[in-house]
């Protein structure tokens, strides 16, 4: 996606407090260096105010969350440097758990992510996710400034709210190779902020029941 990415302001969330995020990517690159960490998806208003999932500059995958301080900060263990392969990816938000550490989940390729170079994770019991709030907007693949963008590839991006849902909803483990696969119509319940895009090459208008299109920030999206 290079200098392109997507833009979409969210509406009033059918339930703020639980959300899930899936999608499957391809990095075109093995990030190295200080400044190269490349954004993915999520919400920036401003330094104080922003959560987003993105790739570190050393291969790592986090999140952070902040609404005027640090909310969570997660940095995986775990190296994305395959530039060959797929990697699916859900993030799952259910802030009604009584267990802190489970209010936000990341997972690749079916698989919990539990260890971490960074930890923090101070979620308050029925925190709204900045992704599922009302008024966000909502990037894909970076923003006008912030951070450098994702130069690689997006397919299969799904937005459930209302639910944390597991990756066993949008992925299976192939029963002849073992490998993770994806289902390419999976199903759930969409919530009024829920979406699917760049399911059938580049197309950014809502492909689920719902109306939640996407624009076109900057770049040009591209099918490959």
């Amino acid at each position: 996606m290079a200098s392109t990415y997507l833009t979409r302001t969210t509406g009033t969330p059918t339930l703020g407090t639980k959300c899930t995020l899936s999608f499957w990517m391809k990095i075109n690159e093995v990030p190295g260096g200080s400044g190269t960490d490349r954004w993915i998806f999520g919400d920036y208003y401003n330094n104080s105010y922003h959560s987003y999932f993105y790739l570190r500059n050393s291969s790592e995958i986090g999140w952070y969350e902040t609404s005027n301080g640090a909310i969570a900060s997660l940095i995986s263990n775990q190296l994305i440097r395959d530039v060959n392969g797929w990697y699916h990816i859900v993030i799952a938000f259910d802030t009604t758990d009584n267990t802190q550490a489970d209010r936000l989940k990341l997972y690749v390729n079916g698989e919990r992510i539990t260890s971490f170079s960074t930890n923090t994770n101070n979620i308050s019991q029925n925190y709204e996710p900045r992704i599922n709030h009302d008024s966000r907007t909502i990037h894909v693949g970076g923003t006008a400034s912030y951070q450098t963008k994702f130069g690689g590839l997006l397919s299969h991006v799904h937005f459930c709210d209302g639910s944390a849902l597991a990756p066993t909803v949008f992925g299976e483990t192939d029963s002849t190779t073992g490998e993770w696969k994806i289902k390419t119509d999976p199903s759930f319940t969409l919530g009024n902020n829920g979406f699917t895009i760049l399911k059938d090459g580049n197309t950014i208008t809502d492909q689920s029941s719902n109306s939640n299109d996407f624009t076109l920030g900057g770049g040009t999206l591209t099918k490959t």
